[in-house]
């Protein structure tokens, strides 16, 4: 009497070259439904907007500097930038909605939701493109919603000491826009870490290591260095006044570019070559 053993293959992924336009669409589609019912979406989006953009970080950093006028010399005011000081607040939306993006991903490999994923649509890279696009295109408008929440309290505080400046002023809507999109862009790397390390303590954490531990590391980097960080490139995208050791806004851009594609790449490599 013999016993026959069934061993189930892993499906091989599918090209995204070969995925119709159609259904390129329909996974973009599936992506953003996930991301729009994820309990904690709306919740997050309240949380980065109101308190870490609009109220809390932009705010504080705004009185502090408010605080220090009188004893700052004069070359400290000729270079403060009340733009960059009242949008400071994007640091915190980079980490929130990068936590955001982080889970997008991770949630799906605890649940062993993920599965069902790639067996729906195998062609696993451009699913994790499509959750990239998806968190990407959520965090920009309430990034740059909070940008503009942060400007206007903080211009309120700088006008106390005569230095507050207008939304016309030139700078300002390009800091605004870069701001968001640097946030976008980090959302993206959050994407990335998720697919690479999947846990969704140890993605959350290592991403927020990336962002805000930068800043100290940094300080022991040479500048010319320094400015490559991605936490100090995403507070030199809302920079006006640039001075030394920060990028110029588009450049600063151009790095958190390379930082996503690199992330994307290396997750949608082990995505594609390892089973969920």
């Amino acid at each position: 009497m013999s016993a026959t053993t069934c061993i189930r293959t892993p499906a091989r992924p599918v090209p995204a070259a070969s995925i119709s336009r159609t259904l390129k669409v329909r996974i973009l589609k599936a992506e953003w439904t996930k991301l729009r019912t994820l309990p904690s979406t709306w919740r997050t989006a309240v949380l980065t907007l109101a308190l870490a953009l609009g109220i809390g970080f932009s705010v504080a950093v705004a009185l502090s500097q408010i605080s220090q006028w009188h004893t700052m010399t004069a070359q400290q005011r000729q270079v403060f930038d009340p733009t960059s000081a009242s949008m400071s607040g994007v640091m915190i939306a980079a980490v929130v909605l990068g936590t955001l993006a982080v889970r997008t991903i991770t949630a799906e490999y605890s649940t062993g939701m993920i599965r069902s994923t790639f067996s729906a649509m195998p062609a696993r890279p451009l699913v994790l493109a499509a959750k990239a696009a998806a968190t990407a295109a959520f965090a920009f408008p309430v990034t740059l919603l909070g940008n503009l929440a942060g400007f206007e309290l903080g211009q309120r505080i700088f006008a106390s000491q005569h230095v507050a400046v207008t939304i016309g002023h030139p700078g300002v809507l390009p800091a605004m826009f870069f701001g968001a999109v640097a946030v976008s862009l980090v959302a993206v790397i959050g994407v990335g870490t998720g697919g690479l390390i999947r846990p969704t303590a140890g993605a959350a954490t290592t991403l927020a290591l990336i962002i805000i531990g930068g800043l100290t590391v940094g300080q022991f980097l040479p500048a010319g260095w320094r400015q490559y960080l991605p936490g100090i490139a995403t507070q030199a995208a809302v920079t006006v006044h640039r001075s030394a050791g920060l990028l110029r806004p588009g450049t600063a851009l151009l790095v958190l570019a390379v930082y996503a594609a690199i992330a994307l790449g290396a997750a949608a490599m082990r995505v594609a070559h390892r089973d969920a």
